[in-house]
Parts: C-alpha cells; structure tokens; sequence
C-alpha cells in the first residue's frame, strides 16, 4: 500500500488509560481521523502511522501486514500499538474529505442548482456527482431566505442539500466522509463499538459532521445561519439510531429488534447539534433493522407506491432491496461487507481523486505480469491509485473474460502468487481480493434471486440501482461476475442518491400528504428475513462461482 505520510509532527501527549488502550482509540479521542475499515482489528492494515522515533517493536500482524521497509522506517498500526507514553507521530495524509459523493438524483452536473426539485421523480441522471466546491454561491441577499437542508448519512460518506423553502430552489450542495468509519467500515462494526461502549463517541462524530456539512452550506449559499430553519435526515436504521442515541443493542443479535423506527420530529439541540443551528428535525421512518429511512425515503421520491412492479437495489455495505408498487412491498438486505466502497480490498480506496472507476485490460507477455491496461478511467482524472467499487467489479469481470480464473474464482499462475497487475503494475489485483468480491457479489445476487421469488409478481418491470455504486457501473462487467442475472440486461436505470432525493422531497413537499405517504409505504412493507431461509444460502453458495464460459 502506497501511503503519504504528513511532513509536520503530530504529539501525541500520555494516554491516561494505561496500555490497555491502543494508539487508535487515543488518536480519536484526542479529535484525529483514523481510517480503520476493520473497526481495529487488525485485518485491514489501513491504520498506518509513523513513529518519529522510538517505535515499539513490530507486533506479528504488523510483520504480516507492513514491509520490511515501512516497518524499519517506523511504520506501525494504531489499532496494534499499546503505548501510554507521550509519542511524536507523522499521520497519513488522508484524501478521503475528497471521496466523490452523490449528491443529487435531480438533475444533471451544473443544472441542479437553482432548479425546482418538483422534477425529481422525472429525472435520473447521475452525472451530478460533485462536492460542495462546485456548488453556486448564492451572495448578497437583500432578504432573509427560509431555507432547509436535506442530508443523507451513508455508512461510508454524507451527502447534503440547502433549498430555498419558498422559492422551492436548491442553492448548494456538500458532502463529506463519515468519520464513524474510525470505528469499522461497515453498520455490524459500528453497532458492535456502540454495544462495548463507544456509542456517545459515535453519536457525537456524526452530529460534529453534520455541524460542518451545514457550515458548509450556508457558507456557499452566503446566507446567515438562522436562514436554516429545518433539516431532514435519512439514513440506515443503525445511522439513525447512533444519531438518536438510541441502543443499538438490539440490532447487534436476532431476531434484530430496533429500539424506535417511527418517524422522528425533535430538535437540533435534542440531536445535541451546535447551538449555532436553531432547527426543527424530521428523521424519516424505517422498515426494519436493515432496512431503514434511506430506502423508505428512496421508494417516496421515486414514487414507487404509486408503480405496479419495481425493484429499487442500493448497494453498498448493506446491500438494501424493495420489490413491490402500490400493492406493497417486499424488502430485504443482504450484507455484502464493505467490498464495493473499496473495503476489505488490497489496492481498494473509497470514491476519491485518483480511484479507478472503470477499465479493459489484455494479454500481452510483454506487459508487466502479463497484462496490460488497455483503457482506464479515474475520478477526476487523477494518476491511478486503487480501485473504487466499480473499478473492483471491472477488474474480476476482465479476469473473467480473460480468463485468469476459473469458476471457482481462482486465479492461474502467475497471478494467484502474484496478483493481477492493473494500471501497468502500480498495483495488484489479488486472490484474496477475488475472494471477498465473491462473498459480496453472492450475497446481493442470492438476495435479489430469494426477494423475486418470494415476492412472486414476475421479473420486474422496472429496475432502479440507487447510489454513487449504480452510477459508474458497467451493466456488462455485473452481469459477467454474477452480481445481476442475465434477464436485467437492458432492463437497468441508474437513478443517483434516492435516498438524498426522498429527503429533499420531503422537505418542499406538503407536509401532511407527506406524513400520509410515508405512513403507508411503511405499513405497506413486510419484510423478508435471509438470515436462516433456506433458498438464500443455497443460492449464496450456488452464486460464489462464476461462469467461465459465458
């Protein structure tokens, strides 16, 4: 792993909790962001740190997951040091403040701003995917506007929108990453920290984020702060929960009972936001332990209670799914683990400049490994640096059609020693990355599959991919490792972050058809167990292979 480390000198002063706490809980609580996808187990190697000197010496997992080099330099994981002295550190410099976020499903790049959000059921174009640097800046207001602001908390990064409540027009848009992902990449993670007792450390990171995502709008709009009078939160029934402060002790075991799902309507000193913000709140309601307000509020802004039979697919670490129309729902989740936001993944990074979203690779015995790259896109346009979700799904599908791997989704020598070299060698596609694309991939395809056929109405008529993920991917390279089955071809409509959208409906909407709508999608679902049904694990094992002949 390529890491720059900062130039300047972090002083770490003396633990107060003895050696029993680690480097990385000092780091955080001492206000640092540490990047720990494995929630600090120590499986991840992403919590790298530098020692400036005196590094303690090389744990065994740090010998397996550090170089020689990195470790005689003073490199070590904070999630394995246990020191309680003072220590002088050189810390990673981070990118992820950068990660691409979708911020819209509404309208095109450099459109969005300013336009009505009336149209949002109508336009799906996922081209808007921007932070809030490129939003308009909206100055010198002779009147004061009433303005609200729309968020959406993913697992991995936050997404937000400030409207003109009268004029019913968007005026900016930011985004930033989830800084709950120090303590683990995906929602099992963050419920297990909360459950051991960091639950108030977990609330308070994300109301510090949504604190400077508002900052960041109305610094751009050039409005003052009480201009914001209302905020509408959507997020995962356990985003929710640690926002509210609710036990996530429930949702760590079956049968997985959530402490409150019900719509919520309080205020940011209750949320305990800054007092600088004098807001109501609306937190959108949820359908069950995994599946929550992002998908309640994604089937509102598409109008899906309203259609006769549609599947609405949100892939990320919690692979969320709704079949159904106005005759009700079928939902479920099926865990698919960090895989396709670049977790768990060697050369994996999160939607950030350099990340490669797409690409084509050959044989060639000349090229180094053997493969060459024969087209390649990046985020921004930026010198390659690892492979975001869609870049994962490329590089298995392009060893697929190559075939460096079999149906088992082994790799040939000299690729299973040494990995696939993408973007002429700057990294490596591993086996054990193979692996974990197959545990994720099997998980939502074995999902889908089990969710049509209890659901009974058919193959869809229409199918909705929700997201960052949706937008960027290749229907052919899903298709060819078995994420989607082969009667979705032609068939798919990426539609942006839904989730943000249903927010934002809601928030210019009339409020009591809202409330109505909201009430009877929910007591409209029911929702379908994977856990224990027997057609979802044998279809998990079924999908692990891939079709080597296709």
């Amino acid at each position: 792993m390529n890491v720059q480390y900062a130039k300047e000198v972090t002083e770490l002063p003396a633990g107060s909790g003895g050696k029993a706490e680690t480097l990385m809980m000092r780091l955080i609580r001492a206000g640092y962001y540490v990047d720990a996808p494995c929630g600090g187990k120590g499986t991840c190697g992403r919590c790298r740190v530098r020692f400036v000197s005196d590094a303690p010496q090389p744990t065994a997992n740090e010998r397996r997951l550090l170089t020689a080099e990195e470790r005689s330099s003073g490199v070590r994981l904070a999630c394995e040091v246990r020191v309680a002295e003072a220590c002088s550190l050189q810390l990673p410099v981070s990118r992820e403040q950068e990660i691409d976020v979708l911020v819209t499903a509404d309208a095109a790049e450099g459109e969005n701003v300013g336009q009505t959000a009336g149209a949002i059921p109508g336009e799906r174009d996922c081209a808007a995917m921007h932070s809030r640097e490129g939003a308009t800046k909206m100055r010198g207001q002779s009147r004061k506007k009433r303005c609200g602001a729309a968020v959406d908390i993913g697992t991995t990064t936050l997404a937000a929108t400030l409207y003109d409540l009268t004029e019913k027009k968007r005026l900016a848009a930011a985004s930033s990453v989830n800084h709950q992902r120090a303590y683990g990449a995906d929602v099992l993670s963050r419920i297990q920290a909360a459950n051991e007792g960091a639950a108030e450390e977990l609330r308070l990171s994300i109301c510090r984020d949504i604190d400077a995502l508002l900052a960041g709008l109305v610094a751009d709009a050039g409005i003052p702060d009480d201009a914001v009078e209302e905020l509408v939160i959507v997020g995962n029934t356990t985003m929710c929960h640690l926002l509210r402060g609710l036990s996530c002790a429930g949702l760590g075991a079956a049968p997985f009972t959530p402490e409150d799902l019900s719509l919520w309507e309080g205020s940011g000193a209750e949320l305990a936001l800054s007092d600088r913000w004098s807001v109501s709140v609306t937190i959108l309601p949820g359908i069950s332990a995994f599946v929550g307000a992002d998908i309640v509020a994604g089937i509102y802004a598409l109008e899906m209670d309203r259609k006769k039979n549609a599947l609405l697919l949100d892939i990320g670490t919690n692979g969320e799914m709704a079949a159904g129309g106005a005759d009700g729902f079928l939902v479920t989740s099926a865990a698919a683990g960090p895989v396709f936001e670049g977790g768990n993944i060697s050369c994996g990074v999160a939607g950030v400049p350099g990340a490669v979203t797409s690409l084509v690779l050959e044989r060639d015995p000349a090229a180094i490994g053997g493969i060459r790259t024969v087209e390649l896109s990046t985020i921004a346009g930026e010198t390659p640096i690892g492979l975001c979700g869609t870049g994962i799904i490329d590089a298995v599908g392009e060893a697929v059609r190559l075939g460096l791997i079999d149906e088992n989704g082994t790799f040939e020598e000299p690729w299973f020693t040494d990995g696939m070299p993408v973007a002429e060698g700057r990294f490596r596609f591993r086996q054990e990355d193979v692996r974990q694309v197959q545990m994720g991939k099997a998980a939502i395809r074995a999902g889908i599959e089990t969710l049509l056929a209890e659901y009974g109405g058919g193959d869809p008529e229409e199918i909705l991919i929700a997201g960052g993920f949706g937008c960027r991917m290749d229907e052919e390279q899903t298709i060819r490792i078995g994420l989607f089955p082969e009667q979705f071809r032609g068939h798919i409509t990426m539609i942006g972050n839904s989730a943000l959208a249903g927010a934002q409906r809601y928030l210019l909407d009339d409020r009591t058809a809202a409330k109505q709508r909201l009430a009877s999608i929910t007591g409209h679902a029911q929702e379908l167990s994977l856990a224990m049904h027997p057609k979802f694990n044998e279809l998990y094992l079924d999908e692990m292979f891939f079709d080597t002949d296709r």
